[in-house]
């Protein structure tokens, strides 16, 4: 009963509103978070809101990417500072700006779709989708986003998790991918994976991608970047627009195409002061307006979207010190206007306003002990604030949602950490630790070790213990359905690999088992109102990520295949707890260099049978929706015109399938996108 109890809790939440309100089950596929609603069930009534969403990785770059010839080459810069994955056990994944620039045409969800253990659902529905990131089978809320080492988080989100449609690639230059639990360097929410995108430095010039094609879909992307004697200097903007198609799938009829808007924009100043060390600034806005649905199956003609970010980094850095601060400042708003009222809205109109401030300080040292051993101490500190109203009008009358208590509307973290890198001969290992102060929950601890056995210089083995955890967001602490009780959710991680390359060949196999405890889910009760958080739940996730690749230098094949198997238990009942998410998956990537200008690429991707849970209306009971697999292909063609300027063209869904990521919500019908890029 309790299974069947929690199940609907999530179902309505996906029908009501699009914010998720347990870990479990993640968002509907359109944005309103925290709208208000009431349904009848039996004799209760129940009052939910909803929302959540954050991806993953892919393992190997285009062909016009120069491989390393051995793992000790591979410098990453998401450990803190830049180090060689021969000095690491952790499973690191990379995205090169080449694989990027072709894969332009696709957004990031689309690009990061297509790596091994990750599961996107939204990434190929409808545009503005709120994208739900799996990592490892684990939930959305236990990745941790990057921007350039600085985290990425919206108080205002009932994971505080990051609205992707808030996120462009136009100023991406990699992304870099630690998986398994990384809270010992990075706090909160790094659970099972850290996804750090790093932006273009150090460019030159003027780079232009001008995009046009089906759905009405158009971009334009200008970066420019000079310097001036010992400052570097860097102006982005980017402009995209797209007519789309129907968020909601309609059986009979012509439903509205669900279209959206992106426009950003930033600043990057850099000057290098010589011994006094180097300083960067930066900041960086972003803007989207979209069409949203009401519901599953149910298309809503004046039901709109708006949000806005704000971001100002600066960064410090003189000999081994580095020193940061940021400040986040996010705005999102949801109107559904009474011109179009859906055949199952609770309300002829709702206004719902969301604004998270999200602010850090940081200092770390790097110190080098001796040739093969390293130091790193840092403490840093962040403070989350939001401010949140819900307005509605139903039947019942006007409906304004209670505010959150002036002294709960922030919280605070302190970390201090420590990590010891050594390694002598063939054998390294990383140890580190994490004493967290929270201002609700108090103190908590977290640990790491990563010991490794190079082989050789084209071969190592590793094994990675980690703990970590995810902070409470304010609005299940302090919201009328919060628990000023609730603990952090607690997690950890075992992982056993092995890489190796040979020649041409590469190829990486890891096995792991993640655990949470204390997981924090929304539980309905039968009293005001209606419902609470509590950590009550516990989710066991293993499974077994296989990657092999090869690469000459005019032919690239490169195959993944994730296997996953997941547990869930609240108090007396244990079920799956991949809802949405596919235990057998695999990727196939192809890319072919036919002349010194033409080059042709392939990709396939196997989404394995699933199970989603929607809310049946007709019978006010949650239903279980089995989801076939399907074989998504994408194909590409560029032509190089010149040394300055190329070409390329993408053929997305080619196989034209008609799929559904979430119950009652549409997928990607086949398009062409053209691209042209230039550096002048």
């Amino acid at each position: 009963m309790l299974k069947l109890v929690f199940l609907a809790s999530c179902c309505f939440a996906a029908v009501a509103s699009p914010e998720g309100m347990s870990p479990e089950v993640s968002s509907t596929i359109y944005h309103s978070p925290f709208s208000s609603g009431q349904w009848t069930v039996g004799s209760s009534q129940e009052k939910i809101s909803s929302l959540q969403s954050t991806i993953s990785t892919l393992y190997s770059p285009l062909s016009t990417l120069k491989r390393d010839s051995t793992l000790a080459d591979v410098t990453i810069s998401a450990p803190k500072y830049p180090e060689k994955l021969a000095r690491s056990g952790k499973v690191v994944s990379v995205i090169s700006a080449e694989m990027i620039q072709a894969n332009q045409g696709k957004s990031l969800g689309e690009l990061l779709q297509q790596s091994v253990g990750v599961a996107v659902v939204g990434a190929r529905s409808a545009p503005g989708t709120n994208q739900e990131i799996y990592v490892r089978g684990a939930n959305t809320g236990h990745v941790l986003l990057l921007m350039d080492g600085f985290p990425l988080n919206d108080p205002s989100h009932i994971s505080s998790v990051m609205d992707w449609n808030l996120i462009s690639l136009a100023n991406i230059e990699r992304i870099e991918i630690l998986k398994g639990g990384q809270s010992t360097l990075y706090g909160s929410d790094a659970m099972v994976a850290v996804i750090n995108l790093v932006t273009k430095k150090n460019a030159k010039g003027l780079n232009v991608v001008l995009q046009g094609g089906g759905l009405g879909t158009h971009q334009e992307q200008i970066t420019w970047s000079t310097t001036q004697g010992n400052n570097q200097i860097q102006i982005q903007a980017q402009n995209y627009a797209t007519d789309g198609f129907s968020s909601a799938k309609i059986a009979q009829g012509k439903a509205e195409a669900d279209g959206f808007k992106q426009q950003s924009w930033g600043l990057k100043w850099g000057r290098d002061m010589g011994k006094l060390g180097n300083l960067d600034f930066s900041y960086a806005s972003q803007l989207y307006q979209g069409n949203l649905d009401n519901g599953p199956f149910v298309d809503d003609r004046d039901y709109t979207s708006k949000a806005v970010s704000h971001s100002f980094r600066a960064q410090y850095q003189v000999n081994n010190w580095t020193v940061r601060a940021f400040q986040d400042l996010i705005h999102r708003e949801f109107r559904n206007d009474s011109t179009d009222v859906a055949a199952n809205a609770w309300s002829k109109f709702s206004l719902s306003s969301y604004v998270g401030l999200n602010q850090g300080l940081e200092a770390f040292v790097k110190i080098p002990v001796k040739e093969n051993a390293t130091l790193l101490i840092g403490s840093e500190y962040r403070r989350q604030k939001t401010e949140q109203s819900d307005f509605s009008i139903s039947d019942y009358g006007p409906y304004v949602s209670p505010d959150l208590a002036e002294k709960q509307k922030t919280q605070q973290i302190v970390g201090t950490y420590a990590t010891w890198q050594q390694s002598w001969g063939k054998f390294g290992y990383e140890v580190g630790a994490r004493w967290n102060a929270q201002s609700t929950f108090g103190n908590y601890f977290t640990y790491n070790l990563n010991p490794y056995w190079a082989i050789s210089q084209t071969a190592k083995l590793f094994g990675n213990y980690y703990t970590s955890f995810k902070t409470p967001s304010i609005y299940q602490l302090a919201s009328p359905y919060g628990n000023l009780d609730l603990q952090p959710e607690q997690g950890k991680t075992i992982e056993f690999g092995a890489e190796k390359k040979m020649k041409s060949w590469k190829l990486r196999v890891v096995a792991f088992e993640n655990q949470v405890n204390q997981g924090i889910v929304f539980q309905s009760i039968d009293v005001e109102p209606f419902g609470k958080y509590q950590n009550i739940s516990q989710q066991h996730t293993r499974g077994i990520e296989f990657e092999i690749s090869y690469q000459t230098s005019k032919f690239q094949a490169d195959f993944n295949y994730t296997y996953l198997k997941g547990e869930m238990t609240d108090r007396d009942s244990t079920y799956s707890s991949l809802i949405r998410r596919p235990t057998n998956a695999w990727n196939l990537y192809l890319q072919a260099k036919l002349t010194n200008k033409w080059s042709v690429g392939l990709s396939n991707q196997l989404v394995g049978q699933r199970t989603d849970y929607f809310y049946d209306e007709s019978t006010y009971s949650v239903q279980p929706n089995p989801m076939s697999a399907y074989v998504w292909t994408d194909i590409s063609v560029h032509y190089q015109l010149n040394s300055k300027w190329k070409i390329s063209a993408l053929l997305k869904n080619a196989l034209n399938q008609e799929i559904m990521e979430i119950t009652g919500y549409s997928g990607q019908p086949r398009n062409l996108q053209i691209s042209l890029l230039g550096n002048l």
